[in-house]
């Protein structure tokens, strides 16, 4: 099993801090995105083991389940600065001929929730993301398509909704004119988000801003990114 100093030289920048505040990678994984009768729940199918843009696998075998479960959120972008980001919770996860399934109940009481909810089931979330640990890999021989590594063992700590490659305001406008989501939804999510942050926080504010501060910043760049939508 390798350790800390391995993914620090084998992964140099690639390394980023996990919702624990483990070292870890993400990658993103493309799904198709199920309805499942009864409440706001769809199931994300995870494609095979395909290669991803790293040139690398993930052996749907090799992966440990069992911290992501006892705390099973569905954040926004892998950012937890807030609770609203919390969109879902994953109420089953599967991992069984050659995929891996995600089922979310979506948290439609947090507007944010709600719209993620309307977004994915209308076809414009087809995307989730992986934060997990690698604990054990090979090196592949790379090019021609092969893989240049492939993880055989990683431990599973979370998996957000992501929108890339598509921008954010865009893809909220889109699923706006579709009939997808209603002026409604991005007003109360804009409205929410807004009194939770400070309207003065500057966006541009230096790297020694303090964590609430960040906090706020994050919030209200999200609500913004929402009034934007609706200006369109």
């Amino acid at each position: 099993m390798k350790n800390l100093t391995d993914l620090q030289k084998d992964f140099g920048p690639r390394l980023v801090t996990l919702r624990t505040g483990a070292s870890g990678l993400r990658g993103g994984l493309t799904c198709e995105v199920k309805t499942v009768d009864g409440g706001a729940i769809l199931d994300f199918v995870a494609t095979d083991e395909t290669l991803d843009r790293y040139g690398e696998v993930i052996r749907l075998a090799g992966w440990d389940t069992k911290n992501y479960l006892a705390n099973p959120v569905v954040p926004d972008c892998h950012n937890y600065d807030s609770v609203m980001r919390i969109l879902g919770r994953t109420i089953d996860l599967s991992i069984a001929d050659g995929r891996m399934v995600n089922r979310v109940e979506f948290a439609l009481d947090n507007p944010l929730g709600n719209i993620a909810y309307k977004m994915a089931k209308a076809g414009f979330i087809k995307s989730e993301s992986v934060g997990f640990i690698p604990l054990d890999w090979e090196d592949g021989k790379g090019g021609n398509d092969q893989a240049t590594r492939i993880f055989t063992k990683q431990e599973l700590l979370e998996i957000s909704l992501v929108v890339v490659p598509a921008n954010p305001g865009a893809t909220l406008g889109l699923a706006l004119k579709s009939g997808a989501i209603e002026r409604a939804d991005l007003r109360a999510g804009a409205d929410l988000l807004k009194k939770l942050s400070d309207d003065k926080t500057d966006p541009a504010a230096p790297g020694g801003t303090s964590g609430a501060g960040i906090h706020d910043v994050r919030l209200l760049e999200l609500a913004r990114t929402l009034r934007r939508a609706l200006a369109k």
